[in-house]
């Protein structure tokens, strides 16, 4: 099916987004604007027609049957007010709002369109096949996931780390748990300055006892450079710990090792009954196709009324809440309660 896509920004997930509509036959359909010169230029570079690329938003919004918005974050609410307003479905790049009270605007404003909101670990693969263990079972009840998410890489202009890193393994820590948290404690520093953190450890205490804890930073080394922003370093991983075993993935090295493992009361000790590790050969996914993956799950909600693999209220006004705990968790040095 032939879609106009509309794409507001060309930033440095740009092309990596280009390449998704490309990898799903639909880019002849693509419309870029961005307010830059520099990055409208970057757009054509890369084979964008030029009567396809402008630097406003109204040159081809009514032709658009969905909008992709890559606006910098602090520019979400602006650029997707309107947009809502008009009826037109919506992709917006995580988090969606700067703020709560942004988001739940956002969220009211909503007829029957359909709103994603891009959290590119729901779509990969080696995420899916943890989700997939855990809501089998395999993993038994869970009980504590631990993510860390951090690099030496440039500190950006419109967010923090909470907001650039922090929110996938937020929402990732959410999917796999099937809730939102009840509370947050967190611990944030902005060592340069500049009115955003560069450095988190969060905290989240779930429905059923279980917990998570997500270190994010870009003044601590990365252990592999980072496959889209290049001349940065990451370290993205991410541990599932149930009572049957464990899932860890290995997000930059392609990774995922599913431990069958669970502890048994024997001689009046909790012993590890130890049954192996799987290591799953899972093909490498490329960015490109993640975001594919992510823009197919949007399709097919717009397609077949089917919720969207990452919606409005969960992972748009739920992320917006968690977001504003742990910036008061962090300057009221106390857990804070959603």
């Amino acid at each position: 099916m032939n879609r106009n896509i509309l794409q507001i920004g060309f930033g440095n997930f740009g092309p990596t987004h280009l390449a998704a509509w490309r990898s799903l036959g639909l880019a002849e359909g693509l419309y870029v604007i961005d307010p830059d010169a520099a990055a409208r230029q970057r757009c054509r570079d890369l084979g964008v027609p030029e009567d396809h690329v402008g630097g406003a938003v109204t040159e081809f919004l009514e032709q658009a049957d969905l909008v992709v918005v890559l606006a910098p974050t602090d520019r979400h609410f602006e650029v997707c007010r309107p947009l809502l307003a008009s009826g037109k479905n919506l992709f917006i790049e995580k988090p969606m709002t700067a703020t709560l009270a942004e988001a739940e605007a956002l969220r009211d404003l909503c007829r029957d369109q359909v709103v994603q909101v891009g959290f590119y670990f729901r779509a990969h693969p080696l995420a899916q096949i943890v989700k997939q263990e855990v809501d089998d079972g395999r993993l038994g009840d869970l009980r504590y996931i631990s993510a860390r998410f951090h690099g030496y890489k440039r500190a950006r202009g419109d967010s923090g780390v909470v907001g650039n890193d922090a929110v996938h393994f937020i929402d990732q820590s959410n999917w796999m748990m099937g809730a939102l948290p009840l509370s947050v404690d967190a611990v944030t520093r902005d060592h340069f300055g500049r009115g955003y953190d560069d450095l988190a450890l969060i905290r989240l205490f779930y429905p059923t006892g279980a917990m998570a804890h997500i270190e994010v930073g870009c003044i601590q080394p990365g252990r592999w450079n980072d496959n889209i922003v290049p001349g940065s370093t990451q370290t993205k991983e991410f541990v599932v710990s149930g009572s049957e075993g464990a899932a860890e993935i290995d997000y930059q090295s392609h990774q995922l090792r599913l431990h069958r493992v669970r502890h048994e009361l024997a001689d009046g000790l909790w012993r590890p009954n130890n049954r192996g590790v799987e290591m799953p050969h899972v093909p490498v996914a490329e960015p490109y196709q993640v975001v594919a993956a992510e823009f197919s799950a949007f399709l097919n909600a717009l397609d077949s009324e089917t919720p969207p693999l990452a919606g409005i209220e969960e992972c748009g006004v739920g992320m917006a809440r968690i977001l504003d705990a742990i910036y008061r968790s962090s300057s009221q040095e106390k857990r804070v309660s959603l």
